[in-house]
């Protein structure tokens, strides 16, 4: 576009022009003008004041205004003396009817700079609709229709221009390829990045020449179709990435969420595990646990073992040196545990956290000493079997021996009355014979006492240790136990009370074990002994029958030490027992409640600390 100093320009057109009002009179007039028409004779100050020695030229020059004004039409003319030409034309101003009378030179540039002006408020408008056409969302096929046509008012000669604009195989506007003899053209290319995609061109007609604004319209144009479709080329990708990306996310989302359903259930299962796992890193600090008391912080040998190191032959230790499995059991605090550790790879294979799991097997351990102690109570069994056994031969051979001597000395004694009548001196293992008279009856007769006591002994321990069949079909008599097999136990309460025995006479039987009531008797009796440990308590044994439950009922007392309320609650649980320190095995109750149980029976404890203990047994009796 041509440059213009504007403000030059316009001080040149006013500096040559001159206003004539309708009366003729100057009303305004540029001193530039006003020279040139002076060195031509003319001086405008006579028009201002009187006319009537005006000169041949101030004469044409009126001439000239006047025609201008009736005809309302510009003349160019020129005047005598002068080389220049001037241009004359109306101006109405508010309705009156001014002439210009002005320098043709300068009058022209101002129209050519109009010209020029509007030529280029044509480009620009047309810059403003295509650029809105691109952006209105039409399809490009579309944009590309409407372009050709507002390219074509964008160009000075529109009447004879033709726009054709090919992109890719298709070409819109005007579709033939036109001679040079009769047409020149402007062209531009219309690139893809640094691939060429079309072209824009215009054909003018021979007659007619391209201004240079419309040279580089035509490129700015083909620059902005080029962006477009780089535009619309990103769009489409961009929409193919979004569907991709969508696509994508909600494969994500339903991954998330099966990824979540899945953590849930493992965390489910996580949590149901009763023993403590914990997820540790290399400086032994917890990320992770199935245990809300533990969580997902702190030392691993602080949150487990309130320790305040690590503690010794760590398995956690050996895993993270060697990426191995590793197992360790200790003690700590009266309790017993395993822990055990399994290494957690990187991608690159190397051990970067630690899964422990911490077992308590304190009871397990119980549960094994129990075991070997119940083995050993079934070999003290056997044992306890094989001496009754050995006792029980040579005691018949002494009992059935001390007989014949008890018979032997009712034959012997009157001879020896006999003889002893003539020797007075008549002495027998050193005795005096009236001595030993008086007193080898009361040996022999303790003697076959203490060998039935001995034979009493061994049919009870051989009892105890009859292996128990498990079957309930025995007529049970209560009485019958209690008076006949609990030899065993005699011995053991004497030395801590007294036996207090009350029986009810007619008991009724019930079905059952005898071999495991009589179990019941010894663990409930031991007991009881255990409590009083003072020398002087009672233990009383009684038997009853309710007749209106039907219920044949076993009643032990004792004055010991008494329970309190904690021990009364869990004397019954497997392995509670209070006196470990001295070989409490915590069974003894236990199994005494599930004989009972087996039996259908009741067993019920009143105690009260220091005043002693009862436990009351009741069990349907036979017929119910």
């Amino acid at each position: 576009m041509r440059e213009y100093s504007n403000s030059k320009v316009i001080y040149d057109l006013v500096d040559s022009i001159v206003i004539f009002d309708s009366e003729n009179n100057v009303t305004f007039n540029g001193s530039k003008i006003s020279e040139v028409l002076l060195h031509a004779g003319i001086d405008l100050a006579f028009f201002s004041g009187n006319r009537n020695d005006l000169g041949k030229n101030h004469e044409d020059l009126i001439k000239i205004v006047e025609e201008v004004r009736e005809n309302m039409q510009p003349q160019t003319t020129t005047l005598v003396n002068t080389d220049k030409s001037f241009v004359v034309f109306p101006a109405n101003f508010n309705g009156s009817f001014d002439v210009i009378f002005g320098l043709r030179e300068e009058v022209v540039q101002i129209n050519r700079m109009e010209h020029d002006l509007e030529e280029r408020v044509k480009e620009l408008r047309c810059l403003y609709k295509i650029t809105r056409e691109l952006e209105s969302g039409k399809t490009l096929e579309e944009v590309y229709e409407q372009i050709v046509m507002i390219i074509k008012e964008g160009f000075q000669f529109p009447a004879y221009s033709r726009v054709s604009l090919t992109v890719g195989k298709n070409t819109f506007g005007f579709k033939e390829l036109l001679s040079d003899e009769k047409f020149h053209f402007l062209s531009s290319d219309i690139y893809l990045g640094k691939i060429k995609r079309g072209e824009l061109r215009i054909y003018l007609d021979k007659g007619y020449s391209f201004l240079d604004e419309e040279k580089h319209l035509i490129e700015e144009v083909a620059g902005k179709i080029s962006r477009a479709i780089e535009k619309h080329r990103k769009t489409i990708n961009l929409e193919k990435q979004k569907k991709i990306l969508t696509i994508k996310n909600e494969s994500l989302l339903r991954l998330t969420e099966v990824c979540n359903s899945r953590r849930e259930r493992l965390r489910t299962f996580f949590s149901a595990i009763t023993d403590p796992i914990i997820v540790i890193d290399q400086e032994f600090n917890i990320t992770m646990s199935n245990k809300n008391d533990i969580g997902d912080s702190g030392k691993c040998y602080e949150k487990l073992f309130s320790r305040l190191s690590k503690c010794e032959n760590c398995p956690a230790s050996l895993t993270f040196e060697d990426g191995k499995n590793a197992v360790h059991e200790f003690e700590d605090d009266g309790f017993n545990y395993i822990l055990r550790s399994y290494p957690i790879v990187d991608k690159k294979g190397r051990v970067d956290g630690v899964l422990e799991v911490c077992r308590d097997i304190t009871k397990q351990k119980k549960m094994e000493d129990q075991l070997i102690q119940a083995s050993k109570l079934t070999s003290l069994g056997k044992l306890v079997a094989g001496v009754a056994h050995e006792i029980n031969n040579p005691n018949t051979f002494i009992l059935g021996n001390l007989k014949i001597v008890e018979e032997s000395f009712h034959d012997i004694f009157p001879i020896l009355d006999e003889y002893y009548s003539k020797n007075p001196d008549l002495k027998i293992a050193r005795l005096n014979y009236d001595i030993f008279k008086d007193n080898i009856e009361v040996l022999v007769k303790d003697m076959i006492n203490g060998a039935n006591r001995t034979k009493k002994i061994v049919g009870d321990l051989r009892n105890f240790a009859k292996k128990d069949e498990g079957l309930l079909t025995e007529n049970v008599d209560l009485n019958d136990i209690i008076s006949n097999h609990l030899t065993i136990t005699r011995k053991h309460v004497k030395k801590q009370g007294n036996f207090e025995i009350y029986l009810e006479d007619n008991l009724p039987t019930f079905k059952g074990s005898c071999q495991k009531m009589e179990q019941v008797l010894i663990n409930l009796i031991l007991n009881a002994t255990e409590a009083i440990q003072n020398g002087d308590g009672v233990i009383s044994i009684h038997t009853k029958f309710n007749k209106e439950k039907n219920m044949v009922c076993l009643i032990i007392t004792d004055n010991g030490c008494g329970m309190d309320d904690q021990t009364r609650r869990n004397i019954f649980d497997p392995f509670y027992t209070t006196k470990r320190d001295k070989g409490g095995t915590g069974l003894g109750l236990s199994i005494t409640y599930g004989i009972i149980e087996d039996h259908k029976g009741i067993i019920e404890v009143d105690s009260q600390l220091g005043e002693g203990t009862t436990f009351k047994i009741s069990i349907p009796a036979n017929g119910t």
